[in-house]
């Protein structure tokens, strides 16, 4: 009976370090990493046309993987014009009033990370016919 145990230990031992040759680490970093969308990616400002007093923007902010995203519309002579803190996806139409030589920033900051996009409204001219 003990010839038979330690023929029984002998392959048991053989079955286990058999699997262990074969077994290696797994990189888990690949499993967890988190996808973090590129900012430039969470803007997007279309210009949709303008009446006599006005311009209209069509923005679309997107927060990603992000918790929050806070999205500002700046003038450079007025200041903050629009400012929001979002924790969810938003479209929206902005009704911004209309000056000669204005120029407006688009902002977003998410996380560390912000992105820009500036329109700057420059006079009509007219040519008259001589």
């Amino acid at each position: 009976m003990t010839k038979i145990k330690n023929i029984a230990v002998a392959l048991s031992a053989i079955v286990l370090f058999a699997g262990n040759s074969f077994a290696t680490t797994v990189n888990n970093a690949a499993t967890t990493a988190v996808y973090e969308e590129p900012v430039a990616d969470l803007l997007s400002v279309n210009y949709i046309g303008e009446d006599a007093n006005f311009l209209y923007f069509q923005v679309s902010v997107k927060k990603g993987a992000n918790k929050n995203v806070s999205f500002a519309v700046n003038d450079q002579a007025e200041g903050e014009l629009y400012s929001v803190v979002l924790n969810a996806d938003k479209v929206q139409t902005l009704k911004i009033e209309k000056r000669d030589g204005q120029h407006l920033d688009f902002n977003v900051k998410a996380g560390k990370k912000n992105f820009s996009k500036s329109f700057t409204i420059m006079p009509t001219v007219m040519l008259d016919k001589i």
